[in-house]
């Protein structure tokens, strides 16, 4: 062996090897890492986002009067599902209440437009958190329904309020202090809510 070639097998020696060990002295096993991560059940974010646009185009249908407005709901649909952004979400719910409200329909269909309106603002809000390719576990999803059924009593209450007092109410003071109650119902709800670990 030349001294060349001794030489560059001793440079070798002290060279890190791809796993990342180091030559020198008998080769070690690689360590199994120290910290393990476990998750429950998750959802991609593929679903979430199918979900977003069935929600959409589901409340475009309760409150659609006509075709056009059918497809405006959908393709509504498509562009928060595609991009679920807080200002478009609100646009969005925005667009499909003026359609209620243009488009006389049965009492139900309000009921239903608080209904979807509100799962796809919760929604859109974590699907927007969330990648194309990202999962969601199931544990967050149902964390999040608590919130979502106190802030859906509080609504539905509200749109039977509107549905009796549509046209009827006697004294106009009496829609601001219903309204203010049904404030000070959400209010204690909400601190409730946030008040559990």
């Amino acid at each position: 062996m030349s001294p060349l070639q001794r030489l560059l097998q001793r440079v070798r020696a002290v060279l890190p090897r791809p796993d990342g060990s180091l030559a020198v002295g008998r080769r070690r096993t690689p360590r199994r890492p120290r910290t393990a991560l476990r998750t429950g059940p998750a959802v991609p974010a593929l679903v979430l986002r199918a979900a977003l646009l069935a929600l959409v185009a589901g409340a475009g249908a309760v409150v659609a009067g006509s075709p056009t407005e059918l497809a405006v709901a959908a393709a509504l649909g498509v562009v928060v599902a595609t991009r679920p952004h807080a200002a478009l979400l609100a646009i969005t719910v925005a667009v499909l209440v003026a359609m209620r409200a243009l488009t006389p329909g049965p009492w139900w269909a309000l009921v239903l437009l608080a209904v979807l309106s509100h799962a796809a603002l919760r929604v859109g809000a974590l699907t927007d958190a969330v990648s194309w390719r990202g999962r969601v576990e199931v544990a967050v999803l149902r964390d999040a329904l608590p919130g979502f059924l106190a802030v859906q009593a509080v609504a539905q209450v509200a749109v039977v309020l509107a549905l009796v007092l549509d046209g009827a109410a006697p004294v106009p003071w009496l829609v601001v202090l219903a309204v203010a109650g049904l404030a000070v119902l959400g209010w204690a709800l909400v601190r409730d809510l946030r008040a559990r670990p």
